[in-house]
C-alpha cells in the first residue's frame, strides 16, 4: 500500500512537472553557422533532456568496453587460481596416499597456476622430500622460510633434511630457527634434545625434557663431564632434586662436594642417598678410594645406620668385612642378608668364598626397562634403545633395586 502511495505522488509531481514545462512561454533559438534553430522552449528542455541521456548510455557503454579487459584477465586469474587449488587438493591428496610422483606432478601444477604462494611452496617441498629429491626439497623449503606465517615449516624441513644428510651442524642451527619462529614448540624440543643426545651435551639435554627421571639421567651425566667443579654440583643437585633414589645421581654429589673440599656435605649426602634407596654405588662412594678395607670397614656401620633393616646394609657390612678379613662378621651380615630376603645370590657368594667354594659371578646388572639391554656401567641412555634414564640395577627376573 505504501509503495502504491508513492508511486502515485511520484506520478503526480511529473505531470506537473510536465504541464508546468509545457506551459512555459517563449521560444529558444540555436546558431550554428549560417543556420538557425527556433522552438519552443518546452521542446527545447525535452531535447536537452534525450541528449543528456543519450550522453549517459554513451558514457556507460564506453567505459563497460574499457572494463572488458581487466574483467577478462580477472576471470583469467579467477580460473587459473580455480586450477591451482584444484592442483594443490590433489597434491595433499597424492602425499597422503605417498604417491611421489603425482605429488609432484601436481605440484608442479600448482606453482605454475598460483605462482611461489606459501601453500604451493609447502606442497612441492614436501612433494619432493617424499620422492628423495633433496635438492628440491631444500630449494623449497629455504623459500618458505622467507614468509613469515611459515618460516616454522621451512626450518623444520629443512632440519628434517639436515638430519637425513647426518649435517648435525646445520641441523642444529636449523632447529634454533625453528625455536625462535615458533617458541615453545614440542617437536623442536624434541628434535633440540635429540641432537643434544647425538653430540653428548648433556648439559643441553637435561634442559630440554619435562620428565624427571630423564633429567635426573642427563643432570647426572652433565655432572660426570663438568670440569668444573661449581657446575658439576649444579647439576648434581638437580638430579637428586628430580630423583632422590638415583644412585648415580647421589653419588654425582657427593664427588662435586668433594672436589670443592665439603667433605662433610659429601657424607651427608651419601647417607640422605642410603636412606632414600640403598646402593652398591653409594656403598662404594662412602669410603675415600685411598682408604684401607680395615678403615673401610670401620667406617660402614656408620651407612648402614642409616637403614639398618635394608638388605643392602648387611651386604655393606659383610662385603666390607670380608675385604677386611673379619671373617666372623661377614659371615654373621651375609646370614642376616639372607635371612632378610638377600636371596638374588650376593648374600650367598659372600658365605660360599667363606667356606672356600668358587664364587658366583653376581648376576645383578644395569638393565633397561624397555628394551632390556643388560650392561654393567650405568649410562644416561640405553645404548640400544636409546631411551633415556631407563637403566635400573637389579638382576634378570627380579624387583629394581
Amino acid at each position: 500500500m505504501l509503495r502504491a502511495v508513492k508511486f502515485m505522488l511520484l506520478a503526480a509531481a511529473l505531470l506537473a512537472l510536465a504541464w508546468w514545462v509545457g506551459g512555459l512561454p517563449g521560444t529558444v533559438t540555436a546558431h550554428a553557422g549560417p543556420y538557425a534553430v527556433t522552438t519552443s522552449t518546452p521542446a527545447a528542455i525535452l531535447l536537452l533532456f534525450i541528449i543528456a541521456v543519450l550522453l549517459t548510455v554513451l558514457l556507460r557503454v564506453l567505459g563497460g568496453i574499457r572494463r572488458v579487459p581487466g574483467q577478462l584477465g580477472g576471470w583469467r586469474a579467477g580460473k587459473r587460481a580455480a586450477a591451482g587449488e584444484a592442483a594443490t587438493l590433489r597434491g595433499l591428496a597424492a602425499l597422503a596416499a605417498e604417491d611421489a610422483q603425482a605429488a609432484k606432478a601436481e605440484a608442479a601444477k600448482a606453482l605454475k597456476f598460483l605462482g611461489e604462494t606459501p601453500l604451493a611452496l609447502m606442497l612441492s617441498a614436501e612433494a619432493a622430500r617424499l620422492a628423495g629429491d633433496a635438492a628440491q626439497a631444500k630449494t623449497a623449503f629455504e623459500k618458505l622460510t622467507q614468509h613469515k606465517e611459515l618460516k616454522f615449516l621451512g626450518h623444520r624441513g629443512l632440519l628434517r633434511e639436515s638430519l637425513a644428510a647426518q649435517d648435525h651442524e646445520a641441523a642444529r642451527q636449523h632447529a634454533q630457527a625453528a625455536e625462535a619462529a615458533y617458541p615453545g614448540s614440542a617437536w623442536t624440543r624434541a628434535q633440540r634434545l635429540e641432537l643434544a643426545l647425538h653430540e653428548q651435551d648433556y648439559a643441553t639435554a637435561s634442559g630440554l625434557t619435562r620428565e624427571r627421571h630423564e633429567i635426573a639421567a642427563l643432570a647426572t651425566a652433565a655432572a660426570r663431564n663438568a670440569t668444573d667443579p661449581a657446575q658439576a654440583l649444579n647439576f648434581a643437585k638437580q638430579a637428586v632434586k628430580a630423583d632422590p633414589q638415583l644412585a648415580p645421581a647421589v653419588v654425582a654429589l657427593a664427588t662435586a662436594l668433594r672436589a670443592l673440599g665439603k667433605t662433610r656435605a659429601a657424607k651427608k649426602a651419601l647417607y640422605a642417598g642410603w636412606q632414600a634407596a640403598p646402593h652398591p654405588l653409594i656403598a662404594e662412594a662412602w669410603s675415600l678410594p685411598e682408604a684401607r678395607p680395615l678403615d673401610r670397614a670401620k667406617e660402614a656401620p656408620e651407612l648402614a645406620a642409616a637403614n639398618p633393616s635394608h638388605v643392602e646394609s648387611e651386604l655393606l657390612l659383610a662385603r666390607t668385612d670380608l675385604d677386611a678379613e673379619l671373617t666372623g662378621e661377614a659371615k654373621r651380615h651375609a646370614q642376616a642378608a639372607l635371612d632378610a630376603g638377600g636371596n638374588d645370590g650376593r648374600a650367598q657368594a659372600i658365605l660360599d668364598q667363606l667356606a672356600g667354594k668358587p664364587a658366583q659371578p653376581s648376576r645383578f646388572a644395569w638393565i633397561c626397562d624397555s628394551c632390556h639391554h643388560a650392561q654393567p656401567e650405568w649410562a644416561p641412555v640405553c645404548p640400544v634403545c636409546h631411551k633415556i634414564g631407563s637403566l635400573n640395577w637389579h638382576a634378570p627376573g627380579t624387583a629394581l633395586v
